[in-house]
């Protein structure tokens, strides 16, 4: 066994040999998964050494998998080897290519299993050699004495192929955990679908039954209306909460619908201030602010105003009687700033940073106001139109939440 310390050649390469290399250099760079990285190896190699075949071998741990080859007869492809008990371990160990004249007169080479091959002779380069990541092996029929050639070429094109490789395994690696996250939110989003389905079919009772008792119970006394209308509230609450899960499960899975077409800005500002009742009852005054000019704006208007929805009720939520809300809108060279301002209790600035993260309550000075996916929601609607959200609040002062839309081109 002939062991390569410093693998370059003494002579100058060939032309056609740098061609090779530098074709396959240039193909790497493109190559995302490690399949193609290894198919591409395989096929340089054997271009370069003259070889009747090549394996390329992946360190998994104490193991070696002999993962892909390209030969002339079955070599090891899909086997998998104890690191020490193999040329390849060997190479990736001692971290140095070795070149074998007669693999039956070294004693590192398991015999056996190379009796039911054509190989006699061969040559195995680490690939990335500080820390090898696998190896390349290449194999010949007749035996032979592997040259520094050889050796180099293959070492050349393994020093090359070792980003690829790492590259390669990093993109398989986030893939596989994508497939698990998208797993995971389909299975999450059928549960809510399926949970939402059964608490609809009781709550629908509940809000028949409630409607059917209303006429019976007016002549009754105050205390039956008032637990009446605690039940259709109740109910009400409910029916919000599920439709948030469901939207929250959509955004999560990436499977949010939206119908953008042009809108008149007008008409996007008059849907928001329909929500005027909400804030009239707590005797709190809901001011409108329309740009000095008409815009159309691209967007989803259901969807906008289930934003203005959620902003809204939160401003209202957090407003005392006597406050204001203000519905605003600037536009911008190739956008439009929407924003909803109140006058209330403000945000702990400790909260800021997480208001828009999932089950996060704009404050918590007002327990039982739901399980806080509003916020989420939207900035999921929000981001699903190429927009941004911001807020800016101060305690005892009143809030501002700010989001952008698209101008219609």
């Amino acid at each position: 066994m002939r062991r390569f310390e410093d693998p370059l050649p003494p002579e100058v390469l060939t032309h056609d040999d740098a061609l090779v290399l530098l074709e396959a250099v240039r193909e790497l760079a493109h190559l995302r998964t490690l399949e193609d990285v290894m198919a591409l190896v395989r096929r340089a190699a054997r271009r370069l050494s003259g070889a009747d075949g090549v394996t390329f071998v992946l360190r998994e741990g104490d193991l070696v998998h002999y993962a892909d080859e390209e030969a002339i007869a079955p070599l090891w492809k899909g086997r998998r080897f104890p690191i020490e008990a193999c040329i390849s371990g060997w190479s990736i160990l001692n971290r140095a290519p070795v070149a074998i004249e007669d693999i039956y007169a070294d004693e590192r080479i398991p015999h056996e299993a190379y009796r039911a091959t054509f190989v006699k002779s061969l040559v195995m380069v680490p690939v990335r050699r500080s820390d090898p990541v696998g190896a390349i092996g290449a194999y010949w029929a007749e035996r032979r004495t592997p040259g520094a050639r050889e050796v180099a070429l293959l070492q050349t094109l393994a020093d090359s192929a070792a980003v690829a490789v790492e590259n390669g395994r990093l993109y398989e690696a986030e893939k596989a955990a994508r497939r698990a996250a998208e797993a995971e939110v389909r299975l999450r989003g059928e549960l809510l679908a399926m949970v939402s389905h059964d608490l609809r079919n009781p709550l629908g009772v509940i809000t028949m039954t409630s409607s059917l008792l209303a006429p019976l119970l007016t002549p009754l006394s105050g205390r039956a209306r008032h637990h009446l209308e605690t039940l259709n509230r109740s109910a009400l609450r409910m029916e919000r909460l599920i439709h948030d899960l469901l939207d929250f499960a959509a955004i999560e899975g990436r499977a949010f619908r939206l119908n953008p077409v042009a809108h008149p800005l007008a008409q996007l500002l008059e849907q928001a201030a329909d929500l005027g009742p909400l804030a009239q009852e707590r005797g709190i005054e809901l001011a409108l602010l329309p740009p000095p000019h008409e815009v159309e704006v691209r967007c989803d208007a259901d969807r906008v105003h289930q934003v203005f929805s959620n902003l809204v009720g939160n401003a209202v939520r957090y407003t005392p009687s006597g406050g204001t809300i203000t519905i605003a809108a600037e536009v911008r060279e190739h956008q439009v700033e929407l924003s909803v301002s109140d006058t209330g209790s403000g945000i702990a600035p400790d909260l800021l940073p997480v208001l828009f993260d999932r089950f996060q309550r704009p404050t918590t000075r007002m327990p039982g106001s739901g399980v806080g996916l509003g916020l989420t929601i939207t900035r999921g609607i929000v981001e699903a139109h190429g927009g941004t959200v911001r807020v800016a609040s101060e305690v005892g002062r009143g809030t501002t939440f700010t989001f952008t839309l698209p101008l219609e081109a």
